[in-house]
């Protein structure tokens, strides 16, 4: 789950969150910005190799 809110991961107890922490509406970053996409991407097949339970903030 990509999760812009935070706290919200936590309430409904789900397996894995990535807070990116960019506006709501844009959870993998401004457009046409396709290296800071990327990044969130790889970070975020990354955390899908993780233990569940894991909440994972944008670095």
């Amino acid at each position: 789950m990509v999760s812009l809110i935070p706290g919200i991961a936590e309430k409904l107890n789900i397996p894995r969150a990535f807070m990116s922490g960019f506006k709501l509406g844009r959870p993998c970053g401004e457009p046409f910005d396709f290296e800071t996409r990327q990044e969130v991407v790889h970070q975020m097949l990354k955390l899908a190799t993780e233990p569940a339970g894991k909440i994972v903030h944008l670095e």
